[in-house]
């Protein structure tokens, strides 16, 4: 692994870490993310940006964090409508627009899909080992969340 990987990609997409990995546990435990970590992972994300691109970057990812908020929240209320049950939490809502701030809405399509596929394969070993899934079975999409965020981040400067 060259010096130049760790510095350019593989550092700048762990940099996250000390805030999605208590999240993540919370929202296993407790099913829940706190807001207190929801905005710390933004302000950090905007305080990154504002690090790299001044305060135009601060500006633009608010603005993204902002508009991922307005999509994701809509997505949830159609789902809701649809469905007749909440199938993505407030916290999960936030945590997206947090993430936006990190990865912008170019980086949002790689995060849903990594949290998504991960999701799927965890139903799917849940599934192996027993347990009964079906339309009712809950799982905290916090975790997955955190590892699509790493993943958009690690891909993102690659891309």
């Amino acid at each position: 692994m060259s010096a130049a990987f760790l510095a350019g990609a593989l550092l700048p997409a762990l940099l996250p870490l000390p805030l999605t990995l208590p999240a993540s546990l919370i929202d296993l435990h407790r099913r829940i993310i706190p807001d207190a970590l929801n905005l710390a992972l933004l302000l950090l994300g905007l305080a990154v940006a504002g690090w790299r691109d001044g305060a135009e970057g601060i500006g633009l990812g608010l603005a993204q964090a902002g508009l991922a908020y307005g999509l994701f929240r809509t997505v949830r209320a159609l789902h809701a409508r649809a469905s007749g049950r909440i199938g993505l939490g407030l916290g999960d809502v936030k945590f997206i627009a947090a993430a936006a701030a990190w990865t912008g809405l170019a980086g949002l399509p790689v995060l849903v899909l990594a949290a998504s596929l991960s999701a799927l394969a965890a139903v799917g070993l849940l599934a192996l080992a027993g347990r009964a899934i079906g339309r009712e079975t809950a799982l905290p999409f916090g975790p997955f969340l955190a590892l699509g965020l790493h993943a958009a981040l690690l891909i993102g400067p690659a891309g």
